[in-house]
């Protein structure tokens, strides 16, 4: 019963913002009429005026007259599904209508949206929403398609100065990923993707990625997701889009959605100015739980891709970084996480986060400390389109820091 509710209500709605529509349209060419026509009487003037206000009180009473919205509090998982397909299949037949009315073009794009699977309905998101980015014309774009642009795009450009770039690119690093709440409470099995998108290249970088075989076991709100990626410096010259697909792993039935949804991170255009690094939170309220995405917006940023090779004895312990600014540590490296251990105790360690971005005024630090209690840190300052590197000793072991700075959207 709650889904058949829940869908009458929305195809009432789909009627009303098309009669909306359809009488703005027409008030439109009434106005155009009184504007362009010099040979009305004052009668016929008038008349046009009266058509025209009457079109806009019942346009103004549409919503007004609407029944009310069903209560989406109390719908059950299998509901809420149900209805996100029933209102996908009505996607489609509204797509198929608007083709048949001469407007090809909304239809298409309406096609792409239920065949995608982008239109759905979650009571945590106040009913029907788009739980992926939308932004591009999906009957030309693929939402699945990685980008292609990899790190150090610039590091061999001539130019190497500050003045040569009077205008370095605002940049977002994320700190962390946690799941703030949970309606099956912990610990919970989570799997799936975390994807972004910012404005050098709509398609998606990876910033987690682990399949059912391969969950993390979360046991509290205050433990984050292990973040891998991106393997580039996220620009912040456009909004960036932040795309959740969430799952968690049951064994005594089949596996429940967790999060599905998208956050949007506005750029210094569309939202307000940056200074150095502002530390900033947002949350995504879907399926069965609560999921807050912390980053670090980063002012004049340059793209750092780091590099650590194991030049003597292995190394078994932790490696993060920080900057003189911003004191959160990112951790880059953890022997009991890589997914690849060095061959030999020596080569080149697999990082799961390469690529920081950091000021062009700050120092960044990478600190190694091993499982037996040693401790090292190093200190690089960047240089726009350079590169760096040092050699250091940490206990036993000997490492080589490669650093690779470049500017990401000269």
């Amino acid at each position: 019963m709650a889904v058949e509710a829940v869908v009458a209500w929305y195809r009432e709605l789909q009627e009303v913002e098309r009669l909306e529509k359809s009488m703005h349209k027409e008030v439109g060419s009434i106005s155009r009429r009184l504007t362009m026509a010099k040979d009305l009487s004052e009668a016929e003037v008038a008349k046009l005026k009266e058509e025209r206000s009457d079109l806009q009180k019942r346009a103004n009473r549409l919503h007004l007259e609407m029944s009310p919205r069903p209560d989406f509090s109390g719908m059950t998982e299998a509901e809420r599904a149900a209805t996100a397909e029933r209102l996908r299949s009505d996607e489609l037949d509204y797509a198929r209508s608007l083709t048949q009315e001469g407007e090809p073009i909304r239809g298409r794009s309406k096609e792409a949206f239920a065949r995608n699977r982008i239109v759905d309905f979650d009571p945590k998101q106040d009913g029907r929403y788009y739980n992926r980015f939308t932004l591009v014309d999906l009957t030309k774009f693929d939402l699945d398609e990685e980008s292609p642009i990899g790190p150090m795009r610039f590091i061999d450009s001539p130019y190497r100065s500050e003045s040569d770039y009077p205008w370095l690119c605002t940049a977002v690093n994320f700190l962390s990923v946690k799941i703030a709440s949970s309606d099956v409470g912990f610990p919970i099995g989570v799997y799936g993707t975390i994807t972004v998108r910012d404005s050098i290249n709509m398609r998606f970088l990876y910033h987690f990625c682990r399949d059912s075989d391969n969950c993390q076991l979360v046991k509290s709100e205050d433990e984050s997701l292990i973040l891998t990626g991106p393997k580039r410096g996220l620009a912040l010259c456009g909004d960036i889009y932040v795309e959740t697909d969430l799952k968690m792993k049951d064994d005594l039935v089949k596996d429940r959605e967790l999060s599905k949804g998208v956050i949007c991170i506005r750029s210094a255009s569309t939202g307000p100015s940056v200074t150095g690094y502002t530390f900033q939170t947002k949350s995504l309220a879907t399926r069965l739980s609560t999921v807050d995405v912390t980053y670090t917006v980063v002012d004049r940023a340059l793209e750092g891709t780091i590099a650590v090779v194991v030049l003597q004895g292995g190394f078994h312990g932790k490696i993060a970084a920080y900057t003189a600014n911003m004191k959160y540590r990112l951790v880059l490296y953890e022997s009991k996480e890589a997914d690849a251990m060095t061959v030999d105790d020596c080569g080149v360690l697999e990082l799961m986060r390469p690529v920081l971005s950091v000021s062009v005024k700050d120092l960044l630090v990478i600190d190694a400390l091993t499982f037996d209690g040693k401790f090292e840190r190093i200190v690089f300052t960047p240089r726009i389109n350079a590169r760096d590197e040092h050699t250091f000793s940490v206990g036993a072991t000997k490492l080589r820091v490669k650093l690779s700075w470049s500017v990401m959207n000269p």
